[in-house]
């Protein structure tokens, strides 16, 4: 197992289980750096040669540069000869030491002290010496040592020296370390190694002066070989020409999809095989410059973790090998983390996106950029950078390509600025809302946008969006039939999805089936359109989960403009109108463009302005007006309601003005019980208007009211048969039409008593033509207390609409048309109401009469 840490104290493991009491594995496990070149040439120098070596030598650097360790190598040097001198062998070195030497060893952090003149003289004589709170002078230091060679080994030794709170006694300790020092470089009987931290702090800054040989572990090459030394028992004996053709298929598809310097790349990758160049970058530059990992320490850990997960499965190991999934590379990276909550956020990017492709190793990389850049400029991965971390030889660069697209689209925490990717706690809304808005189904989405259509573009809540023949009549048969119903079709529709659409519906002429002009458009197979929708509707649900007030904003901003997007893309479809009109085949269909109009006032509008005016409706009444005449106004503008292939009443009032229009020309008269007109403006209210009948027009602005209520002034004169006396031939006289009508009544009864006081008044005239209507609208209530002939057998809350009209064309006397009321369909609660044509005598027979 390989050892992270170097501790001098355990030195002192007589059981010799520690691995720095096992001079064997320790050097087995020792590379000659540079530095440790230079400090066993030195010592060579020192006691092989007899002078012109210092006998001061200062290791600085941080925890983890290997200070310890170059601390321990040089007792082993002293202390375990013949281990020494294979290991020396082995790497074509040479230190010629001398054999008795007294090393004193102490790691200050472990053993403080107040005086360490004291605790020399003790591990020198054996003894413990009187404590003396002075400093020795140099002639004491020599009698104490008394010829002997000694090598003073200090760890800590910034440490020691700081904790003396006693500035007196910290000034002595300083001097003492000074005076050894000096000495140490006029004679070999003394020669001190110590670690410190940094040559700015006492006593470094006192020691500095001194001539002496100085380790700073600054060989960066030479990190890389301790780690590989350290990782792989062989690294040694290893050749690497022997992976050079795995090498080369890298190079060469990276060098197929980023810019390389493909040369010196490979140089690099064959010094630091099985790790890539810029892993071994990351762990041994980067991340001791943000002050984790504890230099070569962590490192070592680090690389060693990496090869046990992925020495079976991978033949180089790069950034994209330190899964952030895996709890041992989350917990080394957390050094550089504080918090980890940046970690924990590129983990639930990574859960979240585990299905694309590459997804383990863009993550890994980018997260391991990120934590390790020193400055903005350094901070996450280039693109080649992560090309380099997740692309193999066999890998698709689509598949990449695809799996950072992911990310940049999906990932909440993962950021792309000047051409770098990396993580960080500030959350993207747009990628979180393109998150959720996965979570979407297409019918959810189709739903919204149905609902956008109608209610923010159209602005009419009751319209019907088509969702098919039976369910859209379905929907049309609950709405209001006094009124326009909407129908907004998501795409182009059919001839054979048009018509059946009005067959059986009551009022149709009132259904406005309303279509894209954009004959491609198809508002729910729309991809734009569905994903804008997903995306308002995630963004809504993410305002649900109320986070803090920044976040709340942007989901707001994120709704708003991707419904502004929805809103204009369903605008620039536009609107065209389905019209029904009346041809030589019967009824034919025609398209009519709505120009900008989106809204249902507008359409309102456009409709009434341009496809059907009031003049157009009037002239159509004025060309039926042989069928018309004689029928009550209300019944009319029922007919027209219902009737497909006339001109749509775009308002309420759309076939009142008609006919106040056609009355004003003379093309018509009006009777109604308060008054009669012709040639002007009925002075009546629309309501009232409705309660009249329309007739021939008659002579004068006003007739005057010589009928009774509810009746007409007489038609034109026509001829009809006079039944002979016995023995004369049939004669033909002049008798007129009256039209007559009642108001609507409560029921059967009342209808009877109202006709039977219509033609008393007319006891001589004889009926033509009877009209009865039967009209009820219920729109909630049981259905059951209506007869079965209207409801089938359906029964519980509903509503219904009932129209019945009957017609009977023959010579009626008074008495028959009375019996003939008693026999009509009694429908409760329903509307009753008659128009009858009367036959009146010619005027010659009436004044004779």
């Amino acid at each position: 197992e390989i050892e992270g840490i170097i501790d001098l104290a355990n030195l002192k493991d007589t059981r010799r289980k520690r691995l720095e009491a096992r001079p064997d594995v320790f050097f087995s496990l020792t590379y000659p750096t540079a530095d440790v070149r230079q400090v066993v040439s030195l010592l060579d120098q020192r006691f092989g040669e007899q002078g012109g070596a210092p006998g001061l030598f200062l290791f600085e650097g941080l925890k983890g540069s290997g200070k310890s360790h170059l601390l321990l190598l040089v007792y082993h040097l002293f202390r375990s000869p013949n281990e020494a001198r294979r290991w020396l062998d082995r790497h074509g070195l040479r230190c010629r030491l001398p054999e008795k030497v007294t090393p004193v060893v102490n790691k200050f952090t472990d053993l403080p002290l107040s005086s360490i003149w004291d605790f020399v003289f003790e591990q020198v004589k054996g003894q413990r010496p009187p404590r003396s709170m002075v400093q020795p002078s140099l002639n004491e230091v020599e009698s104490a040592l008394a010829g002997r060679q000694v090598v003073l080994i200090f760890d800590e030794l910034e440490q020691g020296v700081r904790v003396l709170a006693d500035a007196a006694v910290r000034a002595q300790n300083i001097a003492f370390l000074q005076m050894l020092s000096e000495w140490a470089n006029r004679s070999d009987q003394v020669t001190l190694f110590a670690s410190i931290y940094s040559d700015q702090q006492e006593p470094g800054a006192t020691l500095k002066r001194v001539a002496a040989c100085r380790v700073q572990f600054a060989q960066a090459e030479d990190r890389a070989r301790v780690v590989l030394h350290r990782a792989f028992e062989n690294y040694l004996d290893f050749k690497a020409d022997s992976v050079a053709p795995v090498i080369e298929s890298y190079l060469n598809t990276w060098r197929r999809h980023s810019s390389l310097d493909a040369e010196a790349y490979k140089q690099r990758m064959l010094d630091g095989y099985p790790f890539t160049p810029d892993l071994l970058d990351i762990i041994l530059r980067r991340v001791p410059a943000r002050g984790g990992f504890q230099n070569v320490r962590g490192a070592l850990g680090f690389l060693a973790h990496l090869v046990r997960m992925t020495h079976d499965s991978a033949d180089l190991i790069t950034p994209g090998h330190a899964d952030i999934s895996d709890r041992e590379v989350a917990i080394r990276l957390g050094d550089l983390d504080p918090g980890s909550d940046l970690i924990t956020r590129a983990q639930g990017n990574l859960g979240e996106l585990k299905s694309a492709p590459f997804s383990k190793e863009i993550a890994a990389a980018t997260l391991l950029y990120t934590l390790s850049g020193v400055d903005s400029r350094a901070h996450g991965a280039t693109r080649d950078e992560l090309i380099r971390s997740a692309l193999g030889p066999a890998a698709d660069i689509n598949d990449f390509e695809q799996g950072l697209r992911t990310f940049e689209k999906y990932a909440a925490y993962f950021h792309t600025r000047e051409g770098r990717y990396f993580f960080d706690r500030e959350e993207n809304a747009d990628a979180k809302v393109e998150l959720y808005s996965l979570k979407v189904s297409d019918e959810q989405a189709r739903k919204r946008l149905r609902d956008t259509w109608r209610e923010d573009l159209f602005k009419e809540p009751a319209a019907v969006v088509w969702l098919g023949t039976e369910d859209t009549k379905a929907a049309l048969e609950g709405l209001d039939k006094d009124r326009l119903r909407w129908v907004l079709a998501p795409r182009r529709l059919s001839d054979d999805d048009r018509r059946p659409l009005y067959h059986g519906l009551p009022t149709r002429n009132q259904v406005i089936l309303l279509e894209p002009r954009d004959a491609t458009f198809d508002l729910e197979n729309h991809p734009d359109l569905l994903k804008w929708s997903k995306r308002i509707l995630a963004a809504e649900s993410l305002l649900d989960m109320r986070p803090d007030a920044t976040r709340r904003a942007e989901y707001e901003r994120i709704a708003k403009e991707d419904r502004i997007l929805v809103l204009g893309q369903i605008r620039r479809a536009g609107l065209l109108y389905t019209r029904f009109i009346a041809g030589a085949g019967g009824l034919e269909i025609e398209e009519e463009p709505l120009g900008t109009a989106a809204s249902r006032e507008d359409v309102a509008i456009f409709l009434s302005q341009h496809v059907y005016p009031p003049q157009l409706l009037a002239e159509h009444l004025e060309a039926r007006l042989a069928q018309v005449k004689g029928q009550g106004v209300r019944e009319i503008d029922r007919e027209y309601r219902s009737t497909l292939g006339f001109p749509v009443p775009t308002h309420a009032g759309s076939l009142t003005r008609a006919v106040r229009s056609l009355c004003r020309e003379r093309k018509l008269g009006i009777y109604h019980s308060r008054s009669n007109f012709c040639g002007a403006d009925p002075a009546l209210s629309d309501a009232e208007l409705l309660d009249a009948v329309v007739a021939e027009p008659f002579e004068g602005s006003e007739a005057p009211p010589s009928s009774p209520p509810r009746t007409g002034t007489p038609s034109s004169p026509v001829a009809v048969q006079v039944p002979p006396e016995r023995g004369q031939r049939p004669t033909l006289t002049q008798r007129e039409q009256l039209p007559v009508r009642t108001g609507s009544q409560t029921g059967i009864g009342p209808l009877r008593q109202a006709v039977a006081a219509l033609l008393q008044e007319h006891a001589s005239a004889r009926v033509q033509r009877a009209r009865f209507t039967v009209f009820l609208q219920q729109t909630t209530g049981d259905l059951s207390s209506l007869p079965a002939a209207y409801r089938g057998s359906l029964a519980g809350p509903g509503s219904l609409t009932i129209e019945i009209a009957i017609t009977k064309e023959e010579d009626l006397s008074k008495a028959q048309v009375e019996q003939m009321i008693e026999r009509l369909p009694n429908v409760p609660h329903a509307e009753y109401s008659a128009d009858l044509i009367l036959l009146l005598p010619a005027a010659e027979d009436r004044a004779q009469s």
